[in-house]
């Protein structure tokens, strides 16, 4: 007959595989492990009941509040909002259940009845909740204890139990606790300190009195203390350190993982312990040296059918051409966008179900991401087709996204430092602890348990406080601490991010109000710095064979070096984005006045007409468009008085011809005739025009308007010509009172054209870099 075994119950699997490498070397057989969760599911039997999955939990809740007065509770019972909010819910009705405290009690305890309202919703909804779990044969947290047993076919089979207790029993595992421990030697091994005073204070019960600071192993059986050891501190070495960013803080962890292997610590027993889970996502993009293995798992938010799903959703909403250039960068097919779109805002049968599900499965690529789906496709097909609930295709969409951006995938290619959550790193000692983001935004975490009932009145009802929370958060931490030898905590420090309250109280050491960016960036961006053009470039060329615009001419003599990467190499600026560029509003209003005199309009009514045909999708040049409709009436009024004796001859006029020997072009807005006088007209649209004058001409980049008096003059062989600029921003026209000064300043430049080689330096006036798009090339 085989003898029985020990078993060992830790909180977690992650504790437990620790727990096996510790004894790998021993030569004896080892005991039988399991998770306290386990643990209680198979110390108890349900009377042939079943146990209830999340979908069906959600069914037969949106059926339990199905009254007038739910909407009082201030929660939407719109399918798609209540999947989300339901938690909070399943959360009161599971610690209530837990705790033995019933609502009748908080009623008792609510002496003001501020909450009386709220509480008798909530009775009716899990009133309504049990009577459909017994109805359909489930259980769930809220009345598994009516119908549990003890499983002693399974305890039985075990020697003795020894558990490792890190964290809180609820009065219903308690009372778990002592119902085994009638059929079985049961142990229990409890660390104390000042934080968990009210989760050990629960062995009262059973008159065991413990004190702070110790190790206990508890003989719950016979309801004795069977060793008591003094917890001493480990911790060598202390260092924190605060940093203006997130991503900085990646620099002085790797560091700190540096420092503790030369200190001969091995890879594997150091921890980076993450009170923000999310930010594991940073932490690989910068893993170049492979060090992380991580314990939560890789979020899938990079795989294809997250991107497929949050790009067609976001199209859904706005198609707009950011969000079409996603479809198309995305390479999702329009055919299939077209069929979709005929269902977009129709309730989801499955026939329109599948025609999404498929194209979903078949754009993921990844096989245990392509399980994981169809396990949530499966789920979420009974729940829309079971009952006959109203939900739009669109909305499916919403709920596929969120159920995808909750799963994660196993961490195949790790390293030997581990990354966890603060709750996987129970009962695991570690050589080294790095805990980031030591933040009150993150630290203490925010528990959705405290929804609907205040402190005080939670207090009074013998249910876990927010007080409570974060105290057994602060025992997860000085447990952590206390038990590693080299500890490196680091945090954000600026305007909108302080370091926890918890640290005055976890740490010894005065923290000093620095930032250590600089100490560690040259780490994270040495490899990946960008290489700026910093030496000359010298060409042998020579520009008078170049074609010459106003504009380019223009760029040159601001600066040679931008000249050469836009007009030489040819780069192109490469941004999406919704804000307009510069160019875009003056293009509009180009084209709206030329069509005005094109078409010999003479209403006002029909110039503010084209405004509503050059209307832009983006929003942004929606709105100074509309603006513009405005000024453009000064415009008409004005115009209307000076064309009474002036001729227009023509517009948007293109040239192109030689010019000192050099070949020049541009397009001219528009050409009056006064008697015998030619007039250019340059329609301006900038708020900030200036007029060269006498005393500031030779400095001039802007030859503009003396390129268009050259076309005019080769093209009408005159020189009765006057140049203006028309301020379409204050109604006026501003003449060029330095014309001939210019044309001469503008020879001597395009006779320096003629070269045979050019440096093509960098612009001495910084200024003129702010809004040049090759700034990041030139490090300016």
């Amino acid at each position: 007959m085989q003898s029985k075994q020990k078993l060992i119950i830790f909180p977690t699997s992650r504790a437990i595989r620790e727990n096996v490498l510790l004894q790998k070397d021993t030569n004896k057989l080892l005991p039988f492990f399991l998770t306290i969760d386990d643990f209680f599911k198979k110390a108890f039997s349900y009377s042939n009941k079943k146990l209830i999955d999340e979908e069906q939990k959600f069914l037969f809740l949106k059926e339990s509040i199905k009254f007038d007065d739910f909407k009082r509770l201030g929660i939407s019972s719109n399918f798609t909002q209540f999947l989300k909010q339901s938690d909070y819910i399943f959360r009161f009705f599971n610690e209530i259940s837990s705790e033995k405290v019933s609502i009748d009690n908080i009623k008792e305890v609510d002496t003001y009845e501020f909450y009386n309202e709220h509480l008798e919703i909530l009775q009716k909804v899990k009133d309504n909740y049990i009577k459909i779990l017994d109805e359909n044969n489930y259980i769930d947290r809220v009345n598994e204890t009516k119908y549990e047993k003890i499983n002693l076919d399974f305890l039985n089979k075990f020697l003795s139990i020894e558990l490792y207790f890190e964290g809180y029993f609820t009065n219903v595992e308690f009372d778990r606790i002592l119902e085994i421990a009638k059929y079985n030697q049961l142990y229990i091994n409890v660390n104390t300190n000042e934080y968990n005073k009210k989760s050990y204070g629960i062995f009262k019960n059973i008159a065991l009195d413990l004190e702070d600071n110790f190790n206990y192993k508890l003989d719950i059986t016979n309801k004795k203390i069977i060793n008591k050891v003094k917890i001493d501190k480990k911790v060598d070495f202390f260092d924190i350190k605060g940093f203006s960013s997130r991503i900085s803080q990646i620099a002085y962890i790797k560091t700190a993982i540096v420092n503790s292997i030369n200190k001969g610590v091995d890879p594997s027993k150091i921890a980076l312990i993450l009170p923000d889970e999310s930010f594991a996502t940073s932490l690989r993009l910068f893993d170049d040296e492979e060090y992380f293995n991580y314990a939560m798992g890789i979020e899938i938010k990079n795989s294809n059918s997250y991107k497929f799903l949050y790009t067609l959703y976001n199209f859904i909403n706005e198609k707009d051409r950011k969000n079409t250039e996603s479809i198309k960068f995305y390479q999702i097919d329009v055919e299939f966008i077209n069929n979709l779109f005929k269902h977009w805002d129709t309730k989801v049968n499955k026939e329109n179900f599948a025609l999404l599900v498929n194209y979903l499965l078949e754009y993921e690529k990844n096989k245990e991401i392509i399980e994981k789906l169809k396990e949530i496709i499966y789920k979420l097909e009974n729940l829309l087709f079971s009952k006959n609930i109203h939900v739009l295709l669109k909305e499916v969409i919403k709920i596929l996204l969120q159920k995808l951006s909750n799963l994660t995938i196993d961490d195949i290619n790790s390293g030997k430092i581990t990354v966890m959550g603060l709750l996987e790193s129970r009962a695991i000692s570690f050589d080294t602890i790095i805990i980031c983001d030591f933040n009150e935004s993150f630290i203490p975490k925010i528990s959705l348990k405290d929804k609907f009932l205040s402190t005080k009145v939670k207090e009074f009802a013998k249910l876990p406080t927010v007080k409570d929370r974060e105290n057994l958060q602060k025992y997860y931490y000085k447990r952590l601490i206390d038990n590693c030898k080299n500890l490196y905590i680091s945090y954000v420090s600026n305007d909108s991010s302080t370091i926890s309250r918890f640290a005055s109280e976890l740490f010894d050491e005065k923290i000093k109000d620095l930032v250590f960016d600089n100490n560690y960036k040259h780490i994270l961006y040495n490899k990946h710095k960008l290489n700026h053009f910093d030496k000359e470039i010298i060409l042998d060329i020579d520009l008078s064979k170049m074609s010459w615009s106003a504009t380019s001419l223009k760029t040159y003599l601001q600066c040679k070096r931008k000249y050469y990467f836009q007009y030489i190499l040819r780069l192109k600026e490469h941004e999406i984005s919704l804000k307009p560029k510069g160019y875009e509003l003056g293009d509009i209003i180009h084209k709206i006045l030329y069509e005005f005199y094109e078409n010999r309009f003479e209403s006002k009514e029909k110039l503010l007409e084209l405004f509503t045909k050059y209307t832009n999708k983006n929003p942004f040049l929606t709105l100074d468009l509309e603006i513009w409709k405005k000024k453009i009436e000064d415009f008409y009024n004005y115009e209307k008085r000076r064309l009474s004796n002036i001729q227009i001859i023509q517009k948007e006029m293109p040239f192109n011809l030689k010019y000192q020997n050099i070949n020049i072009k541009g397009v001219i807005d528009r050409v009056d005739k006064y008697d015998d006088n030619y007039l250019v007209i340059d329609y301006k649209t900038s708020s900030s025009l200036k007029v060269d004058t006498i005393k500031n001409y030779e400095k001039s980049c802007d030859f503009q308007l003396e390129f268009y008096y050259i076309a005019l003059q080769n093209i009408y062989k005159t020189s009765n010509i006057k140049s203006f600029y028309f301020d379409l921003n204050n109604t006026k026209l501003l003449e060029e009172v330095t014309l001939y000064e210019k044309l001469d300043l503008l020879k001597e430049i395009l006779n320096d054209l003629h070269t045979t080689k050019v440096n093509f330096l960098k612009c001495e006036d910084k200024s003129t870099c702010n809004f040049c798009f090759f700034r990041t090339l030139c490090n300016r």
